[in-house]
């Protein structure tokens, strides 16, 4: 793992973290480290690099308001689809209950450096890259 100035805490509970997408009908749960098929046939499909799990709720894991979250997730999937990007809605949702579960993106199309751009832009610690073969990635951004 890289170096990070995150704390092993957190991201050990991202990598716990199940990863939910309506895939243009199919429901689906990702999970860190482990390959999903339908995904990968996805990605193969749109002849893209890759996809993106990302989201721009609660900046640096610091809780915002119901309506600064909404604003920021607007603008994200604005960027998404102006990067060409196919945009599913999708939730992130932890194992600890006191979090609530982050609403996401599961972008396909983009390259992960445009992934990681985007997660930087929008204050994330971490975004999760999905090349074509279909394995879920944590990236850690900080």
């Amino acid at each position: 793992m890289s170096k990070t100035s995150l704390d092993p805490t957190l991201i050990q509970a991202y990598r716990r973290t199940r990863y939910s997408a309506d895939l243009g009908g199919e429901a689906i749960v990702l999970r860190i480290d482990v390959p999903s098929v339908v995904v990968a046939a996805a990605i193969q499909a749109s002849s893209s690099p890759g996809a993106a799990f990302i989201t721009a709720e609660n900046p640096y894991s610091s809780p915002n308001s119901a309506q600064e979250n909404a604003a920021s997730m607007a603008l994200l999937k604005g960027e998404l689809e102006a990067l060409g990007a196919t945009v599913f809605e999708g939730v992130g949702q932890g194992d600890d209950p006191a979090w609530p579960g982050e609403a996401s993106y599961l972008a396909l199309g983009l390259s992960r450096d445009q992934a990681c751009l985007l997660g930087r832009k929008y204050q994330q610690n971490a975004i999760v890259w999905i090349g074509v073969h279909g394995t879920p990635e944590l990236v850690l951004l900080r």
